[in-house]
């Protein structure tokens, strides 16, 4: 729990004065998806693109450029959190309420179609969001795998232990 917090603190800070990929980082990522899948990675928050491309190069040092698929999910993780409009603010507020109510404790909340509770359920379901949106556009399924476990538990996961531990690991630096 603590590691987590501290992560979350870490990428909090880091969201208030967010890097802009240079033109080299962004050819680099273009590199590693697809048209379509950039064409949303594009949509994401600047903080959002910063966290992502720092996930990929940490992950690419150990995986390699054999595991594009990867890359892509590294990338492209928490696409989902498109879904839910928020902001840096907006996701602080989000996180601490998952934190102390549990998902199934906001099931109820998914027939609704707008309002802040259809957007913390969006939130909170952003792994789920992310892999049905990328299914839409063709991605590989080791990419949708990944977005989907991405906060799932280790004996949950589908993508190959090695390269999971690798993307876990690199997301919470």
């Amino acid at each position: 729990m603590f590691q987590n917090f501290f992560h979350l603190t870490k990428r909090f800070w880091f969201s208030l004065k967010p890097q802009e990929l240079s033109e080299k980082d962004l050819n680099w990522v273009r590199s590693h998806l697809s048209e379509s899948e950039f064409a949303y990675w594009e949509k994401l928050s600047t903080a959002d693109k910063d966290h992502s491309f720092r996930v990929a190069k940490q992950a690419e040092s150990e995986i390699g450029e054999q595991g594009k698929e990867f890359m892509a999910a590294a990338l492209l993780h928490d696409i989902g959190k498109l879904e839910s409009r928020f902001t840096t603010f907006g996701r602080v507020f989000a996180t601490l309420w998952c934190l102390f109510f549990p998902f199934r404790k906001m099931e109820k909340w998914e027939e609704r179609t707008k309002g802040l509770r259809r957007r913390l359920i969006d939130y909170a379901k952003h792994p789920e969001l992310g892999a049905e949106l990328l299914k839409g556009i063709d991605s590989k399924q080791q990419t949708i795998a990944w977005v989907l476990e991405h906060h799932s538990e280790r004996e949950k996961w589908e993508t190959p232990k090695e390269i999971a531990e690798i993307l876990s690991s690199s997301d919470k630096e």
